[in-house]
């Protein structure tokens, strides 16, 4: 199958130019060309600037109005772009990498996502995001807020990362970004790696799209991986697949309407008594009851690596966090701002004009 990664924003370049470091198809679309040049992987033709007339190639400061209008005033240059990556074979799956706190990814994403969906309707357009720390305050909560309803009306599913597990573990704040961008790009990359590959049950190009075509909904992805000689259970090892953090979203996965779940490793670990006993317990514990699965038994592996794709999930503390914090706050905004106006009409009212204390220009007074 093919996928195009596309990365919006500071944020989301950074991890579409972590995909191309793993030979993933990516371009880059950001107002910052600083941000731009910095980036690593992605080669000079595949970075887009965009606003550079209201931004000057500045950037946005965070502030999702004026990246929207870049990715509007530029946005035949980006699809130009997307078209001559793409010529005449098909992409199955476009992910649109980005931050949901920032401006241009916040601002330009469901512009982009618009513009695919209505240009290749064939094609799964799947946002990958990564929300705000709470310690950022309420403006990129509210972006994040805002994002997710635009996205959820467009994209074919939503991947949330909780940023907020940044704060666990002892790495300092680069590594941590680090960690949690290179944990994106493993569990997806390791889930395309096996798609279409010949196996004792393929997943195939339409079982992922199927599961990922899920009504803008969340999705999460989990992982484990073992050396062979130290996998005493498969069974306990698939479930813990989708029993970990995914990708770093607090979701309730008993809430996922849809399952995949791709198992690679050596064939004499590969019982099938194990896997069905594990999917069995996935399949009672999610509402869609519906696993697709593929078994890829490979005699030159010594590690066994399991990937789980859950979809359709409604349910998500974090998401329900964000989006109750920036009702609240919009709804003091605005009773703030109404009693703001009124006080000030209040203040001035009964004022006279220039004219009724002024004669006027020209007038006879002064004139002997």
């Amino acid at each position: 199958m093919r996928a195009l990664i596309i990365g919006v924003g500071q944020c989301g370049t950074k991890i579409a130019d972590l995909f191309s470091l793993v030979d993933f198809e990516s371009l880059a679309v950001n107002t910052s060309k600083g941000d731009l040049d910095y980036l690593k992987h992605i080669p000079p033709e595949r970075r887009i600037l965009i606003g550079e007339s209201i931004t000057g190639g500045k950037g946005v400061n965070a502030n999702p109005l004026l990246g929207r209008e870049a990715m509007k005033r530029d946005l035949p240059l980006v699809m130009r772009k997307i078209g001559s990556i793409i010529g005449y074979e098909d992409v199955d799956i476009f992910f649109l990498t980005f931050g949901f706190g920032g401006g241009t990814g916040a601002g330009g994403t469901p512009i982009l996502a618009e513009a695919i969906k209505e240009e290749y309707p064939d094609s799964l357009v799947v946002a990958i995001g990564a929300l705000p720390l709470k310690e950022e305050g309420i403006r990129p909560t509210i972006n994040a807020a805002i994002t997710i309803d635009k996205l959820s009306k467009m994209a074919d599913s939503i991947i949330a990362i909780d940023n907020n597990k940044l704060k666990e573990g002892a790495d300092d704040i680069s590594r941590a970004y680090e960690r949690i961008n290179y944990t994106i790009v493993e569990r997806i990359a390791s889930l395309l790696a096996l798609v279409d590959v010949p196996g004792e049950q393929t997943l195939d190009a339409s079982d992922l799209k199927f599961v990922l075509k899920a009504f803008g909904s969340f999705a999460t992805v989990g992982y484990a991986k073992a050396d062979a000689n130290r996998v005493k259970s498969l069974s306990r090892l698939i479930i813990k697949s989708f029993e970990s953090e995914g990708l770093y979203l607090d979701a309730n996965i008993e809430s996922a309407l849809y399952g995949l779940v791709a198992i690679h490793g050596p064939p004499e670990l590969l019982k099938a008594k194990d896997i069905f006993e594990a999917l069995d317990y996935l399949t009672s514990k999610i509402r869609g009851k519906q696993i697709f699965r593929g078994f890829y038994p490979d005699s030159r592996e010594r590690e066994v690596e399991v990937v789980t794709l859950l979809s359709g999930i409604y349910e998500s503390q974090s998401i329900e966090d964000i989006i109750l914090t920036a009702k609240k706050y919009a709804q003091s905004f605005m009773v703030a701002k109404k009693e703001a106006e009124n006080k000030k009409e209040e203040l001035l009212k009964g004022l006279p004009d220039f004219d009724d204390i002024y004669p006027a220009v020209g007038g006879e007074t002064g004139k002997k």
